[in-house]
């Protein structure tokens, strides 16, 4: 049967490891395969009053007690072969895994049984128990424990939803993963992220941490993202997945295509050239976080009522207030056709081009356009609208395009030299 450590106070859970908090109430003990999920220079005590600092800090003398758990000199019933019927009581002197000695209670004769024929009237505890104390403990005082334990964390993911009228809905899920063969009950979970690291070893060492933790929930680099105040049974080998209500979380599709202007090398002066080419636009979306730090996640994308699945993307962190934009790949049903006229005059060094854009929306929805042109890093360029008017060292147009139309448009690019 599974272990079930339950916890009274709070866990805090992080990408790779949890750090328990629970009021102390005397000795701890735990278990061969608990303590080998802890770290052990992470167990520390502190006042439930020391929350001040610039109040003296109360130091404890930690001891940790090694407890070898065997059935020496416990009475067992004992079958001297497997075919006896009528086993008899005797105490073990020397308890091994295959051969065990025992005294028989009526005649105190000592002999050796193999260890499977032993019947036990309570469940044997083999295993190695750790004891933690802490000493000394003042009167009228509450202290809580609190120490790092492996196998248990937490990741985000989410899923984005957009719909034919142009509304969209973006879900936070949490998976509680617990890789351990242990029940775990908690009555308050913070789950935390950030850039932290820490290293388990299989070693049983016990020295101790001179590092004291802070007390808040908001450490240098490390974000609180969110606080599930119910209380939480996770079982054995298991991903407990829970909804998070969704934030204030904006997200826009955009399609977008970027137009480098290049000027092809002419022997001849005064020399026209004439380019056409038809491009497919790329699906952008933008998210605009308005709310609260998001952790680094799996995002699945889905479009329509249907939940046909559009594309996936690992959102990085991102802080409140933040934007972030991805792209996945090209529509078909958004159309770029383009030609373009220029005039090189080798005399001045300069050129003058003129482009000629169409975009086509072949969708039953309207959209939004992001077209930018921008001139090859080795040129020095400015750009001009249909009417003449100075648009600065590059291009930028947002678009919005009704289902089923199309726009045209026109500028002139001035290469200097």
């Amino acid at each position: 049967m599974p272990m079930c450590l339950s916890f009274d106070n709070t866990a805090r859970l992080y990408d790779s490891f949890a750090e328990i908090h629970q009021e102390y109430t005397g000795p701890m003990r735990f278990q061969q395969n608990d303590w080998n999920n802890i770290k052990h220079e992470s167990i520390l005590l502190r006042s439930s009053s020391d929350n001040n600092a610039n109040e003296t800090i109360t130091l404890f003398e930690r001891r940790v007690l090694r407890i070898a758990m065997n059935m020496t000199g416990k009475n067992v019933l004992v079958r001297r072969y497997p075919e006896h019927k009528k086993p008899v009581v005797c105490e073990i002197i020397n308890e091994d895994y295959s051969y065990s000695l025992v005294r028989e209670i009526e005649t105190g004769h000592y002999f050796r049984v193999q260890s499977n024929l032993i019947e036990y009237t309570d469940e044997p505890q083999p295993n190695t128990i750790y004891e933690v104390s802490f000493h000394p403990l003042p009167a009228n005082d509450t202290f809580i424990v609190s120490y790092v334990i492996k196998n248990i964390r937490w990741q985000a993911r989410y899923t984005l939803q957009t719909y034919p009228d142009r509304s969209t809905r973006f879900q936070i899920i949490v998976d509680i993963i617990n890789s351990s063969p242990l029940n775990f009950h908690f009555n308050q979970t913070h789950l935390m992220a950030g850039d932290i690291d820490l290293t388990f070893g299989t070693s049983s060492s016990l020295v101790d941490s001179k590092t004291q933790t802070k007390d808040d929930i908001d450490y240098s680099g490390i974000n609180l993202f969110t606080c599930i105040n119910s209380s939480l049974a996770i079982d054995p080998y298991s991903i407990l997945t829970l909804p998070i209500e969704s934030p204030n979380i904006q997200i826009k599709t955009i399609f977008t295509y970027n137009l480098i202007i290049s000027i092809p090398s002419l022997v001849l002066s005064n020399t026209t050239s004439m380019i056409s080419n038809k491009h497919k636009l790329q699906r952008v979306y933008q998210i605009s976080n308005s709310s609260l730090f998001l952790p680094t996640g799996h995002l699945m994308l889905y479009d329509s009522s249907l939940n046909v699945l559009t594309g996936e993307w690992h959102l990085p962190t991102l802080t409140e207030f933040e934007k972030y934009e991805f792209k996945l790949g090209e529509d078909p049903d958004i159309m770029l056709e383009y030609n373009r006229t220029a005039t090189n005059d080798q005399k001045t060094n300069s050129s003058i081009i003129t482009t000629n854009v169409l975009i086509q929306n072949y969708k039953q929805r309207p959209i939004n356009i992001r077209f930018k042109s921008t001139c090859e890093s080795s040129m020095i360029c400015l750009y001009y609208d249909d009417k003449a008017r100075s648009l600065g060292s590059r291009l930028n147009y947002e678009l919005y395009l009704k289902p089923k139309s199309e726009v045209l448009f026109s500028f002139t690019t001035i290469r200097l030299l």
